[in-house]
């Protein structure tokens, strides 16, 4: 559990390993002394973990820098907003960000370890040590979300490390969903065509916090309109990946301007009938991390999808993250033909025991 001790905040981490690397001083990172590290803590022997929170953005943001991977989870807003059900560590270890998630009984990484290729390696090793002095068995383990580039760093013939591929990101040309050419996306120049014939009163407005309240009505109505057509056996699944969806857009709002992110607002006949918000990854990658509108209304989803597209046309792709293994969402996403597929794969330890 978290430490009941509260100790005066540190400049420097904990040294888990042997001839750690400081961490640079408070200063380099542009904050005050005595202010990089919480009091609280997550002890796991002679560890310390410190709570993920939305304090711990400058720390990670300066680290993803070394990482220029193309993908959705290599955020700090992607990490904090769906975290709402599972607890998140973080440690500088080796000058490397090192991010763990404590579920249940299970001490796991959402991704590799961030800093310098040179000090990667070492830090991997010093995370595995920790993962498996708290977990019952090996098995649990895991480094999830490695970027391909990440696995140039381990040596081939080393035979402790299991590879498993992962759910990639759906990664478009920003153009092509901007200009929606040819009879590949003839279906969605129609859907959108008709969607304006239609509601002649719509139009779409910069999000912002005057509209909290008319996003999470839209969230409810939504709801109401899906229950309809669902099954008794479907309803429990579906519930809590609802409610996973409505506590991380609560935790968006909640920091919206400190998360830097971006979006719009479809209004029709002046109700909030759609809303998509996002940010970028690297300057040439932006990233939609939520969209819904109200699926009542036929090509609202279309039209809202290609105007964001229009205001992140400064950056070359956008990506959509992964469609989490649902055929339906595999086909909609695969419907806007992508450009590339961010690979990520699952490290894990080869013999479990």
């Amino acid at each position: 559990m978290l430490s009941q001790n509260e100790e005066p905040p540190l400049d420097q981490p904990d040294n888990l390993v042997a001839g750690q690397k400081p961490l640079a001083p408070a200063h380099v990172l542009g904050l005050p002394n005595n202010q990089l590290f919480p009091r609280h803590y997550l002890a796991i022997e002679n560890h310390r973990l410190y709570p993920f929170t939305i304090e711990a953005k400058t720390l990670f943001d300066r680290y993803a820098q070394f990482i220029e991977a193309p993908l959705s989870d290599y955020t700090f807003a992607n990490n904090i907003i769906w975290l709402s059900q599972k607890s998140g560590f973080y440690q500088i270890i080796e000058d490397c960000f090192c991010l763990f998630s404590l579920n249940g009984n299970c001490l796991t990484m959402l991704l590799p370890p961030m800093g310098a290729a040179a000090r990667q390696l070492a830090a991997l090793a010093a995370c595995f040590r920790i993962m498996d002095g708290y977990n019952p068995t090996r098995y649990f383990s895991v480094v999830e979300y490695v970027y391909r580039d990440f696995m140039n760093l381990l040596d081939p013939a080393d035979d402790r490390w299991m590879v498993e591929r992962s759910l990639p990101d759906y990664i478009y040309r920003t153009d092509d969903l901007i200009q929606l050419k040819g009879n590949a996306y003839k279906t969605k120049r129609s859907e959108i065509n008709q969607f304006r014939r239609t509601y002649l009163d719509h139009r779409l407005e910069q999000l912002g916090p005057q509209h909290w309240d008319g996003i999470r009505e839209l969230i409810n109505t939504w709801l109401r309109n899906r229950i309809k057509y669902m099954s008794g056996e479907t309803i429990a699944d579906f519930f809590y990946t609802v409610e996973q969806e409505r506590q991380a857009i609560e935790r968006a709002l909640a920091h919206y301007d400190t998360l830097g992110l971006r979006g719009l607002c479809l209004f029709i006949n002046n109700r909030l009938e759609g809303f998509t918000f996002g940010e970028c990854i690297t300057p040439d990658v932006a990233n939609v991390l939520v969209e819904k509108t109200n699926f009542a209304i036929p090509g609202s989803a279309q039209y809202l999808f290609r105007e964001f597209a229009k205001d992140l046309s400064n950056c070359t792709f956008i990506n959509v993250g992964d469609d989490l293994g649902l055929e339906n969402l595999r086909r909609v996403k695969m419907s806007y033909r992508p450009a590339l597929f961010g690979e990520k794969i699952t490290l894990r330890h080869n013999s479990p025991l």
